[in-house]
């Protein structure tokens, strides 16, 4: 048996055990990949590159996956380009991604196309991103498809053609694509450059967020909540707080806050809207300096009140301006009036009826 044989054994040996023992197939791998086994040397490389079986390790993976890569192997041609990537060598993994797209390999496409319509690492060329893009979406990938339709829905470096993006992203949607689904139902539901068709948006709504996009939890969980169907709107977006999205506990904070709602909770809601609030969320930061208030706890309201204020927040800045002009919190006048005028002048009709009162008073 000579060492061609013996580094195919060893790579098929490393292939077999590499879900239960990715250590003991690494080790093969690399014994193989010495012995000149293409395969054992790409996959050799991309297990050091992400650390499946070790730490990770991106000068040992070059070694391995530039072995592959000049050997023509296109998976380690676009793992050697994404290696490079990260070891800010722009120039080489553009070079890696030409290869591997031209000989035929759709992830080389896709990435050489995201570098060209970026200009990195090259001559920013996004006539050619899109036709790389456009390349790889008739070979069926159905990501190449919504970069191309954003391309096109947005006008980036190509002119803006709504029509197009919807058809591609309808390409990818009926791929299975979550994020196409996202973005078709989307544009069908805003009439952004195409009919509106609200059923058909709720209907992709619905395969996207089944895949767990919380992006179209989010529109779904918004529909049900405006048709008054509060428990399936609860059971959506209980979906996407568990991912941990703010938008979606501040929006079950608003359910059970909601006299609507069959299981109407206040101390739920309350609980909701914390967590929106620690997490950062300027709304759920706003409805909690209600909270604080409502119960009379002053130092609360405030500290809530400010941090959601500082977001830009506009009822938080009424506010906080509102209870400093009665004497509640401590703050310098022109402070408390200014923020009380910005949050007249952003839509806060509560603000806007206290400057006029404070006008014809004449204390402004």
């Amino acid at each position: 048996m000579d060492c061609r044989d013996d580094a195919e054994r060893l790579r098929s040996m490393a292939d077999e055990i590499r879900s239960g023992d990715p250590a003991g197939a690494l080790e093969r791998y690399i014994e193989a990949s010495d012995m000149g086994d293409v395969k054992a040397s790409s996959s050799a490389g991309y297990m050091l590159m992400v650390g499946e079986g070790c730490d990770p390790d991106p000068e040992s993976a070059e070694v391995h996956l530039r072995r592959a890569a000049e050997s023509g192997d296109q998976t380690a041609q676009c793992n050697l380009g994404a290696l490079m990537s990260s070891m800010s060598r722009p120039e080489e993994a553009v070079r890696w991604f030409r290869a591997a797209a031209e000989s035929g390999s759709i992830t080389g496409m896709r990435n050489l196309a995201s570098m060209l319509a970026t200009g990195i690492g090259t001559g920013r060329d996004c006539t050619e991103a899109a036709r790389l893009y456009s390349e790889a979406a008739g070979l069926g990938d159905p990501d190449s498809m919504c970069m191309l339709a954003v391309m096109h829905r947005n006008g980036q470096g190509i002119p803006i053609d709504k029509l197009a993006a919807a058809e591609l992203y309808r390409r990818a949607a009926d791929l299975g694509d979550p994020g196409a689904q996202y973005d078709l139902a989307f544009m069908l539901d805003t009439g952004e450059g195409i009919p509106v068709d609200h059923e058909e948006a709720e209907r992709l709504f619905r395969l996207s967020a089944g895949q767990g996009d919380n992006d179209a939890r989010l529109c779904l969980g918004g529909i049900l909540y405006e048709r008054g169907d509060l428990t399936e709107a609860v059971d959506v977006f209980m979906d996407a707080a568990m991912d941990g999205d703010v938008k979606a506990m501040y929006n079950l904070g608003l359910i059970y806050s909601d006299e609507r709602f069959e299981d109407h909770d206040p101390a739920k809601a309350e609980e909701w809207f914390l967590g929106a609030a620690e997490s950062g969320f300027a709304y759920g930061q706003m409805m909690m300096g209600c909270a604080c208030l409502n119960r009379g706890d002053m130092e609360s309201a405030e500290s809530w009140f400010r941090k959601s204020a500082s977001q830009g927040e506009p009822t938080s800045k009424y506010n906080l301006g509102a209870l400093a002009l009665s004497g509640k919190i401590c703050m310098d006048d022109r402070e408390a009036i200014r923020l009380v005028t910005e949050a007249a002048m952003e839509g806060v009709q509560e603000a806007a009826d206290l400057i006029s009162r404070l006008s014809s008073q004449g204390a402004l």
